[in-house]
C-alpha cells in the first residue's frame, strides 16, 4: 500500500485520507463551520469502522493476492484469547517492550479492569473478565443508544455519545 503512488485509490495515504474524513472534526454537516463532523462517540461509529476494515482487509488481500488475508483480531473477551497474543512478546519483535511488566505476559490473562489492587489469580481475573464484557455488551444494555452511542442528528454537538461497544 506505501508503495503505491497517492493518488491511487488503495494507497495507504488514499486510505488514511478516508479514514480520517469523516473523524477530527473535518467536514462540516450542514454548510455551518460550526457543526463539523465527527464519527467517534456516537451510533454510526462501529458500523462506519467495520465497513471500513472490511474495504481495507480487501484491498490488502488483493494486493498480496489472498482473498483470505484478515487483520490480526486479539480475541481478548473469550478466555482461551485472554492472555497478550504472543507476536506482542516475542523477544525480537518490534511490538515487544520490555519494560512491560512481566506478571502480565502470558500465559496469565489480561486483566480488563486492572488496577494497582487487582487480583492476580487467573481463574479470578477470567471470571471478573467475563462479569465485565457480559456488564458492557448486554447487562447494561437497554436501547441501540445504549449499545452503538447516542443519535447524532442536525443541530448535535459533535460527539454526543459513545455507547458501551
Amino acid at each position: 500500500m506505501k508503495a503505491l503512488p497517492y493518488d491511487d485509490p488503495r494507497s495507504f495515504m488514499q486510505q488514511a485520507n478516508v479514514h480520517c474524513a469523516y473523524c477530527n472534526l473535518t467536514y462540516d454537516r450542514t454548510g455551518d463551520e460550526s457543526e463539523k463532523l465527527q464519527i467517534h462517540n456516537f451510533l454510526h461509529f462501529f458500523p462506519w469502522h467495520r465497513w471500513y476494515l472490511y474495504f481495507y482487509e480487501r484491498i490488502l488481500g488483493k494486493l498480496i493476492d489472498d482473498p483470505t488475508f484478515a487483520l490480526p483480531f486479539w480475541n481478548w473477551d473469550n478466555p482461551d484469547g485472554m492472555a497478550i497474543p504472543a507476536m506482542l512478546v516475542r523477544e525480537n519483535s518490534t511490538l515487544n517492550d520490555e519494560r512491560r511488566n512481566q506478571t502480565h505476559l502470558p500465559p496469565t490473562p489480561a486483566d480488563l479492569l486492572y488496577s494497582s489492587t487487582s487480583k492476580t489469580d487467573p481463574n479470578i481475573i477470567i471470571l471478573t473478565n467475563l462479569a465485565e464484557m457480559y456488564g458492557e455488551m448486554v447487562r447494561n444494555v437497554s436501547n441501540v443508544e445504549n449499545f452503538y452511542g447516542a443519535k447524532y442528528v442536525i443541530g448535535t454537538a459533535p460527539d454526543p455519545g459513545p455507547g458501551t461497544v
